[in-house]
């Protein structure tokens, strides 16, 4: 890979920089939203491509320092989740009708995933969203050799293979690598935990997790390290090596909490990564999202089902506020889980992230009147008044077109 602190980029990238002409910003506002900012005031990924040409170095951004008008805290997904603030996911259902609000926020919702049951236990998606913000998983995978948990000859070989493994390759907790003998004596602690006897097949078994845990390696299929594989070596290549770069000194997962100043409701921000302006030329959310899509057209039109731009649109506002930075900039990790399994870096439009923030104030009002009103209504609040509920439906446009005479005889 080429050493992107000494400004070692692939002659493309080079070449590129330098016959490109200037972006023109052109500011098309859409009917009905005010912006909230003039639309050239977002960068643009030449300027960005530009900046970290010309400086090379990066600078550590102290988690205190941006503390100033809410809570900027490193803590556990589990403690963010447990947070009463809403997120951008509860706000999306707000966007739909009130009652899918109410249902997101409801106990039902909770018993309906519990009785849903567990989600499978590897999920590649998952893996490589990790795997970009922390690239030593990319070699802390493995494909385990074939054995039955159900046999006390099977459960054996796990542990053998699994006490091998930690003794080659230590183990890696809390991100920190640990050696071999730590590894395997942190292990055997957690196993004590337990209260289990090794004689027993369940004691085997939860020994042979706890072994798994402190390895910080996962297993997986084949096919699916396979996969790995060709995604590393395209994260690893992408833009002569821009990535590992971009991500330097960036702040990844930090929880943000905020009273919006406007509304009175409590929110809640949790970016894969901060990005800053002494190390790229602006503040920048870095967002990584896996996709089967199978081109950036096909991305595109997920980014807009999905209303990612209200998320985009949701931490730029709340993480300026919270840290007193201007957050002026987004930036998405496109990672394909399909063939050919390719990385793009796609820098949002002004245009777009100021759909988003007005999609972001408008769930926020909806939010704020049906608490105030204690009133969660569903589709029939798009009925006209005293119409009962009854909606006049219309199909989009797309589907009036003339359509091809067929011929039977021919």
């Amino acid at each position: 890979m080429k050493n992107l602190e000494n400004r070692v980029f692939s002659a493309d990238i080079m070449s590129a920089l330098k016959t490109a002409k200037p972006t023109e910003h052109i500011a098309i506002e859409t009917k009905g939203i005010d912006f909230t900012r003039p639309i050239n005031e977002y960068p643009t990924a030449q300027e960005i491509a530009g900046f970290v040409l010309k400086y090379p170095k990066t600078k550590h951004i102290y988690t205190k320092d941006l503390n100033k008008n809410g809570i900027a805290v490193q803590d556990s997904f589990e403690k963010y989740l447990g947070n009463d603030a809403l997120g951008s996911s509860t706000l999306k259902a707000a966007l739909k009708t009130p009652i899918h609000l109410n249902f997101a926020l409801s106990e039902d919702k909770e018993e309906l995933e519990k009785l849903q049951g567990e989600k499978p236990h590897f999920k590649l998606g998952t893996f490589l969203h990790e795997a970009v913000l922390e690239p030593t998983k990319f070699s802390r995978v493995i494909v385990e050799p074939k054995y039955l948990l159900s046999t006390k000859e099977g459960v054996k070989v796990g542990i053998e293979f699994w006490e091998a493994l930690i003794e080659e390759k230590g183990g890696f907790v809390d991100d920190e690598e640990i050696d071999p003998q730590q590894a395997l004596s942190l292990a055997n602690e957690r196993f004590e935990k337990t209260g289990l006897s090794l004689e027993k097949q369940d004691g085997k078994k939860a020994y042979l997790k706890e072994l798994k845990n402190v390895s910080g390696i996962t297993a997986v299929k084949e096919e699916d390290f396979k996969k790995i594989e060709i995604l590393r070596k395209h994260y690893e290549n992408y833009g002569g090596g821009i990535l590992k770069r971009l991500l330097k000194h960036s702040k990844r997962e930090i929880s943000m909490y905020q009273t919006d100043p406007e509304t009175g409701v409590k929110v809640k921000i949790r970016p894969d990564a901060l990005q800053f302006a002494e190390n790229i030329g602006t503040n920048a959310i870095i967002s990584v999202k896996s996709s089967r899509a199978e081109d950036l057209k096909a991305f595109y039109y997920e980014a807009a089902k999905y209303h990612y731009d209200l998320s985009e649109g949701m931490y730029q506002e709340v993480a300026s506020n919270v840290t007193g930075r201007d957050f002026n900039c987004t930036i998405t990790v496109m990672l394909q889980t399909v063939s050919p399994f390719a990385v793009a870096l796609l820098v949002w439009s002004g245009e777009d992230i100021e759909t988003g923030k007005h999609k972001y104030r408008t769930a926020l009002q909806t939010v704020k009147e049906c608490k105030e009103l204690n009133s969660y209504p569903g589709y029939d609040a798009f009925a006209e008044t005293g119409s009962f509920g009854l909606i006049d439906m219309q199909l989009p446009q797309w589907n009036n077109y003339e359509r091809l005479p067929i011929s039977v005889n021919n």
